[in-house]
């Protein structure tokens, strides 16, 4: 079972990236299909460190006594999260699209969660939306207070993450996420690089706080 969670979900996370990728380049006169069943040496390659990554990653989850299903959401959680890490830092925005990507994985599921875990339906629908509504309110909040320091892509990440990760450990997200943001940006400073003033992309440490949450087990 574990096998066929790391190699289930090492594909599906190549094939995301692929999407979000091609949504950001689009090469022209080549079909949404045909992109992505193209390979090459560096496509490859990416396939392979998606295994290694799932693979390793699957191990540690049922090391914590994680089920499959709950396995697979974390995984696509961090496989999505990546590009639009990538993205935040090098536009400073999040796509829409892409946020709409983990809520529709997010929705496949939790459906399937429903069927599997029957007597626990009410318990995962409060998990899943409140999970959303407390964390995309609580960062929204910090928008406001901040001064629209932060961006509102990033209030909207911090929501979709909630959905899939419930308020508490998206909570302890956002906390390690201000952590390393602070310690990023505190030393650009202190090198010179950035003034007090300067905005940096929040995205990518979201992402960071979320898999360092997840390895941890918190």
């Amino acid at each position: 079972m574990l096998v066929l969670v790391a190699m289930a979900s090492a594909v599906l996370c190549y094939l995301w990236n692929l999407v979000c990728l091609y949504d950001g380049k689009t090469e022209k006169g080549t079909g949404r299909a045909g992109y992505l069943l193209c390979m090459n040496g560096k496509r490859g390659i990416a396939l392979l460190v998606c295994f290694a990554f799932c693979g390793a990653l699957t191990w540690l989850f049922s090391e914590y006594g994680y089920g499959p299903l709950k396995a697979v959401r974390y995984l696509l959680l961090l496989s999505l999260l990546f590009p639009i890490a990538r993205e935040d830092a090098k536009e400073k925005r999040i796509p829409n699209r892409w946020l709409l990507y983990i809520l529709l994985c997010r929705g496949a599921l939790f459906t399937a969660e429903m069927f599997v875990f029957p007597a626990m339906r009410m318990e995962n629908l409060k998990f899943t939306l409140l999970g959303g509504v407390i964390s995309g309110a609580v960062f929204y909040l910090a928008y406001v207070l901040s001064g629209h320091a932060l961006g509102m892509g990033d209030v909207k990440l911090v929501a979709v993450i909630g959905t899939c990760l419930g308020a508490g450990t998206t909570y302890l997200v956002m906390v390690a996420a201000l952590i390393f943001s602070a310690i990023y940006g505190g030393s650009q400073v202190l090198c010179g690089k950035k003034g007090m003033k300067d905005e940096i992309a929040f995205g990518p440490f979201l992402a960071l706080g979320t898999l360092v949450i997840l390895l941890i087990g918190a």
